[in-house]
Protein backbone atom coordinates (compact mmCIF):
# COMPACT_ATOMS: atom_id res chain seq x y z
CA UNK A 1 0.00 0.00 0.00
CA UNK A 2 2.92 2.10 1.26
CA UNK A 3 4.30 1.24 -2.19
CA UNK A 4 1.28 2.48 -4.04
CA UNK A 5 1.17 5.52 -2.42
CA UNK A 6 4.71 6.73 -3.16
CA UNK A 7 3.85 5.71 -6.91
CA UNK A 8 0.70 7.49 -7.09
CA UNK A 9 2.52 10.35 -5.37
CA UNK A 10 5.69 10.81 -7.82
CA UNK A 11 2.86 10.08 -10.63
CA UNK A 12 1.33 13.65 -9.15
CA UNK A 13 4.78 15.48 -8.82
CA UNK A 14 5.55 14.52 -13.00
CA UNK A 15 1.85 15.56 -13.94
CA UNK A 16 2.66 19.14 -12.30
CA UNK A 17 6.27 19.25 -13.61
CA UNK A 18 4.61 19.09 -16.95
CA UNK A 19 1.86 22.03 -15.93
CA UNK A 20 -1.04 18.97 -15.47
CA UNK A 21 -3.26 20.31 -13.07
CA UNK A 22 -1.08 22.51 -11.74
CA UNK A 23 -3.22 24.87 -9.85
CA UNK A 24 -0.21 26.46 -7.28
CA UNK A 25 -2.47 29.21 -7.06
CA UNK A 26 -4.78 27.53 -4.87
CA UNK A 27 -1.86 25.80 -2.95
CA UNK A 28 0.62 27.94 -2.70
CA UNK A 29 -0.24 31.81 -1.26
CA UNK A 30 0.41 34.63 -3.39
CA UNK A 31 3.63 36.14 -2.39
CA UNK A 32 5.20 32.42 -2.61
CA UNK A 33 4.54 32.62 -6.77
CA UNK A 34 7.89 32.55 -8.82
CA UNK A 35 8.41 34.63 -11.95
CA UNK A 36 7.36 31.33 -14.00
CA UNK A 37 4.19 30.33 -11.92
CA UNK A 38 2.92 34.38 -12.79
CA UNK A 39 4.18 34.31 -16.45
CA UNK A 40 2.04 30.60 -16.65
CA UNK A 41 -1.68 32.02 -14.49
CA UNK A 42 -1.47 35.34 -16.61
CA UNK A 43 -0.55 33.64 -19.94
CA UNK A 44 -2.18 30.15 -20.05
CA UNK A 45 -4.23 29.08 -17.57
CA UNK A 46 -8.41 29.31 -16.54
CA UNK A 47 -8.30 33.51 -16.85
CA UNK A 48 -5.31 33.35 -19.75
CA UNK A 49 -6.03 32.28 -23.14
CA UNK A 50 -3.19 32.91 -25.68
CA UNK A 51 -5.21 33.87 -28.75
CA UNK A 52 -3.89 33.97 -32.40
CA UNK A 53 -4.85 36.85 -34.43
CA UNK A 54 -4.81 36.30 -38.25
CA UNK A 55 -4.77 39.08 -40.67
CA UNK A 56 -6.81 37.93 -44.10
CA UNK A 57 -4.28 38.47 -46.74
CA UNK A 58 -6.52 36.98 -48.96
CA UNK A 59 -8.79 39.05 -51.75
CA UNK A 60 -10.36 37.75 -55.13
CA UNK A 61 -9.42 38.79 -58.06
CA UNK A 62 -10.64 42.15 -59.75
CA UNK A 63 -12.93 42.18 -62.54
CA UNK A 64 -9.81 43.49 -64.73
CA UNK A 65 -7.77 40.17 -63.78
CA UNK A 66 -5.22 42.49 -61.09
CA UNK A 67 -5.86 41.50 -57.02
CA UNK A 68 -7.68 44.33 -55.03
CA UNK A 69 -5.64 45.24 -51.95
CA UNK A 70 -6.67 44.62 -48.62
CA UNK A 71 -7.40 46.84 -45.78
CA UNK A 72 -3.77 46.98 -44.92
CA UNK A 73 -2.67 48.16 -47.98
CA UNK A 74 -1.00 44.46 -49.15
CA UNK A 75 -0.97 42.47 -52.05
CA UNK A 76 -2.34 38.65 -51.54
CA UNK A 77 0.38 36.57 -51.93
CA UNK A 78 -2.13 33.09 -51.67
CA UNK A 79 -3.97 32.17 -54.18
CA UNK A 80 -8.12 31.94 -53.72
CA UNK A 81 -8.94 30.54 -50.98
CA UNK A 82 -6.13 30.39 -49.17
CA UNK A 83 -4.87 32.08 -46.16
CA UNK A 84 -1.54 30.11 -45.24
CA UNK A 85 0.33 32.78 -46.03
CA UNK A 86 -1.27 35.25 -43.78
CA UNK A 87 0.10 37.25 -41.46
CA UNK A 88 -0.30 36.30 -37.77
CA UNK A 89 0.06 37.67 -34.43
CA UNK A 90 0.33 36.33 -31.13
CA UNK A 91 -1.92 37.70 -27.94
CA UNK A 92 -3.19 37.26 -24.54
CA UNK A 93 -6.91 37.45 -23.42
CA UNK A 94 -6.73 37.34 -20.23
CA UNK A 95 -10.11 37.98 -17.28
CA UNK A 96 -8.27 40.79 -15.94
CA UNK A 97 -10.47 41.72 -13.08
CA UNK A 98 -10.56 38.01 -11.47
CA UNK A 99 -8.28 38.15 -8.34
CA UNK A 100 -5.46 36.01 -9.07
CA UNK A 101 -4.91 38.18 -12.53
CA UNK A 102 -5.27 41.24 -9.96
CA UNK A 103 -2.76 39.71 -7.33
CA UNK A 104 -0.26 38.57 -10.08
CA UNK A 105 -0.04 41.76 -12.35
CA UNK A 106 -0.69 43.95 -9.06
CA UNK A 107 -3.95 45.35 -11.92
CA UNK A 108 -4.82 49.22 -10.74
CA UNK A 109 -7.67 49.65 -13.39
CA UNK A 110 -9.14 53.20 -14.29
CA UNK A 111 -11.77 54.12 -11.25
CA UNK A 112 -14.65 54.24 -13.48
CA UNK A 113 -13.73 50.09 -14.84
CA UNK A 114 -14.13 49.07 -10.77
CA UNK A 115 -17.41 46.92 -9.98
CA UNK A 116 -16.96 45.86 -13.68
CA UNK A 117 -16.13 42.45 -14.86
CA UNK A 118 -12.81 43.55 -16.76
CA UNK A 119 -11.21 41.17 -19.90
CA UNK A 120 -8.19 42.18 -20.84
CA UNK A 121 -6.67 42.27 -24.80
CA UNK A 122 -2.91 42.25 -24.99
CA UNK A 123 -0.15 41.70 -27.23
CA UNK A 124 -1.50 42.47 -30.82
CA UNK A 125 -0.02 45.26 -32.67
CA UNK A 126 -3.22 46.41 -33.97
CA UNK A 127 -4.39 47.54 -30.16
CA UNK A 128 -2.18 50.25 -29.41
CA UNK A 129 -3.56 51.76 -32.41
CA UNK A 130 -6.94 51.76 -31.69
CA UNK A 131 -9.09 54.30 -30.45
CA UNK A 132 -7.80 57.82 -31.17
CA UNK A 133 -8.13 61.57 -30.36
CA UNK A 134 -11.25 61.87 -28.15
CA UNK A 135 -10.50 65.28 -27.50
CA UNK A 136 -14.22 66.14 -29.19
CA UNK A 137 -15.80 64.38 -26.07
CA UNK A 138 -17.21 61.63 -28.34
CA UNK A 139 -16.68 57.93 -27.66
CA UNK A 140 -13.22 57.17 -29.79
CA UNK A 141 -14.08 53.28 -29.42
CA UNK A 142 -18.03 53.27 -29.74
CA UNK A 143 -17.30 51.40 -33.25
CA UNK A 144 -14.89 48.70 -31.37
CA UNK A 145 -17.82 47.91 -29.00
CA UNK A 146 -20.19 47.27 -31.35
CA UNK A 147 -18.01 44.99 -32.48
CA UNK A 148 -17.13 43.33 -28.86
CA UNK A 149 -19.40 40.72 -26.99
CA UNK A 150 -19.52 38.89 -23.48
CA UNK A 151 -21.60 35.83 -24.14
CA UNK A 152 -22.54 33.36 -21.59
CA UNK A 153 -23.53 29.90 -23.38
CA UNK A 154 -27.45 29.97 -23.61
CA UNK A 155 -27.86 33.86 -23.33
CA UNK A 156 -27.51 36.77 -25.23
CA UNK A 157 -23.92 38.29 -25.99
CA UNK A 158 -23.53 41.72 -23.99
CA UNK A 159 -21.41 44.70 -25.37
CA UNK A 160 -18.99 46.37 -22.97
CA UNK A 161 -19.88 49.78 -21.76
CA UNK A 162 -16.52 50.53 -21.22
CA UNK A 163 -13.21 50.37 -22.88
CA UNK A 164 -9.93 51.75 -21.42
CA UNK A 165 -6.34 51.53 -22.72
CA UNK A 166 -3.74 50.53 -20.21
CA UNK A 167 -1.78 53.85 -19.65
CA UNK A 168 1.22 51.89 -18.66
CA UNK A 169 1.22 48.77 -21.18
CA UNK A 170 0.33 50.82 -24.45
CA UNK A 171 -0.24 46.76 -26.10
CA UNK A 172 -3.19 46.42 -23.89
CA UNK A 173 -7.11 47.09 -23.83
CA UNK A 174 -9.60 46.43 -21.09
CA UNK A 175 -12.93 46.04 -21.59
CA UNK A 176 -15.36 46.58 -19.08
CA UNK A 177 -18.64 44.58 -18.65
CA UNK A 178 -21.37 45.19 -16.68
CA UNK A 179 -21.64 42.63 -13.97
CA UNK A 180 -25.99 42.39 -13.25
CA UNK A 181 -26.11 41.47 -17.14
CA UNK A 182 -24.41 38.32 -17.07
CA UNK A 183 -25.06 35.53 -15.34
CA UNK A 184 -22.19 33.16 -14.32
CA UNK A 185 -24.53 30.64 -11.93
CA UNK A 186 -23.29 27.20 -12.63
CA UNK A 187 -20.28 25.92 -14.50
CA UNK A 188 -20.82 28.05 -17.34
CA UNK A 189 -18.85 28.48 -21.19
CA UNK A 190 -18.13 32.13 -21.68
CA UNK A 191 -16.81 33.17 -24.80
CA UNK A 192 -14.99 36.72 -25.45
CA UNK A 193 -14.93 38.00 -28.95
CA UNK A 194 -13.70 41.45 -30.71
CA UNK A 195 -12.69 42.68 -34.08
CA UNK A 196 -10.31 44.84 -34.38
CA UNK A 197 -10.14 44.97 -37.79
CA UNK A 198 -8.57 43.53 -39.70
CA UNK A 199 -8.18 41.59 -36.84
CA UNK A 200 -10.73 38.93 -35.08
CA UNK A 201 -10.21 37.59 -31.42
CA UNK A 202 -11.63 35.25 -29.75
CA UNK A 203 -11.75 33.32 -26.49
CA UNK A 204 -13.60 30.74 -24.19
CA UNK A 205 -13.41 30.54 -20.24
CA UNK A 206 -14.85 27.45 -18.38
CA UNK A 207 -16.36 28.94 -15.14
CA UNK A 208 -15.68 25.61 -13.06
CA UNK A 209 -11.65 25.83 -13.59
CA UNK A 210 -11.78 29.89 -12.35
CA UNK A 211 -11.87 28.56 -8.81
CA UNK A 212 -9.88 30.63 -6.68
CA UNK A 213 -9.27 29.43 -3.18
CA UNK A 214 -12.53 27.82 -3.15
CA UNK A 215 -14.71 30.75 -4.83
CA UNK A 216 -15.29 31.96 -8.30
CA UNK A 217 -13.00 34.14 -9.22
CA UNK A 218 -13.98 36.74 -11.91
Amino acid sequence: MQAMAASFAIRVESLRAFGVDNEFWNTEEPDKWTSEEIQELTTKSPWAKPVTAELKAYAPLSSAGGRRRNLGGAIPRAGAGDTSGSPKFQGVVRWASAKPIRLALKEQFPDDLEGHFVISVSGLPIVSGHGGDDSSGEDSYAGLKQQTSLQVKGQAAVQPGIIEPDKKETSTLYFGFLPQLVQLDGDKIVTFETTMDPLKVKAKFEMKTMKFKGDLAV
